[in-house]
């Protein structure tokens, strides 16, 4: 009697599906390693542009002067609304004049336009920018505000910062569940505030100091959310006092 060589059904369809297993175990390892090399590059695009940014920060903060404006916390804002952040002058003494008749004074605006994607926690929204501009002549002024007019579309201004978050705080001076960003801020005061640096409140004080705390997120609206945070603080090498 001889012997007939092969494969029953039953050990072909065992293969089949042993096979088919592995193929999905290594498509599996191999989709979620191509997802982890994505996050990972955001990741590094998010920390480099921070790292750059915050680098312009520093170096225009140490070259200033003085304190003109700071926003403090933004309680709201609607997507696509601009708000003023931080106003620094270079050459200025506290009363207004120039420390080298030579030089110009100089001045720094910063500027966020809020993003129009709504993110998480509530109120929040992503994909906001951040502007500077650089310029000779004083920002004009509403009121205690400076204007910031539609950076996005001011050849004067320049992008400092994409993909920007916005969280608001969580109330108005406690806001110990969020993290409210962009946030820049004198030291020691909470709350939602503005403040500018004007001789017609020389009682109250006549310089907005020389430490300045700076918080910023920038995220993707991406899956899995990817995102970075940046915490600074900065001194002005000149140590103008604050009284407030």
């Amino acid at each position: 009697m001889r012997n007939k060589k092969g494969f029953t059904l039953t050990e072909i369809l065992l293969a089949v599906m042993i096979v088919g297993i592995i193929g999905v175990a290594l498509a599996s390892l191999t989709t979620a390693a191509s997802r982890e090399s994505g996050v990972g590059r955001s990741k590094v695009i998010l920390r480099n542009n921070l790292s750059l940014a915050m680098r312009q920060l520093r170096e225009d903060i140490h070259t200033s002067s003085r304190v003109l404006y700071v926003r403090g916390v933004i309680d709201s804002i609607s997507p696509g609304a601009v708000t003023p952040l931080l106003v620094l002058v270079k050459n200025m003494d506290v009363d207004g004049n120039k420390y080298r008749s030579s030089i110009n004074i100089q001045y720094i605006t910063y500027c966020f336009e809020a993003g129009s994607t709504t993110a998480t926690p509530s109120g929040a929204l992503s994909g906001g920018t951040i502007y500077r501009r650089e310029s000779y002549s004083a920002p004009s002024w509403n009121s205690t505000t400076p204007a910031c007019g539609v950076p996005s579309s001011d050849s004067t201004f320049e992008v400092f910062l994409h993909n920007v978050k916005f969280i608001p705080p969580n109330g108005v001076s406690g806001y110990s569940t969020y993290y409210p960003v962009p946030l820049f801020r004198l030291p020691g005061l909470t709350g939602v505030y503005s403040d500018k640096d004007d001789s017609a409140y020389y009682d109250r004080h006549k310089d907005l100091g020389s430490v300045l705390r700076v918080n910023l997120i920038t995220e993707l609206n991406s899956k899995p959310i990817v995102n970075d945070v940046v915490e600074e603080t900065f001194v002005l090498p000149n140590g103008f006092w604050v009284e407030i």
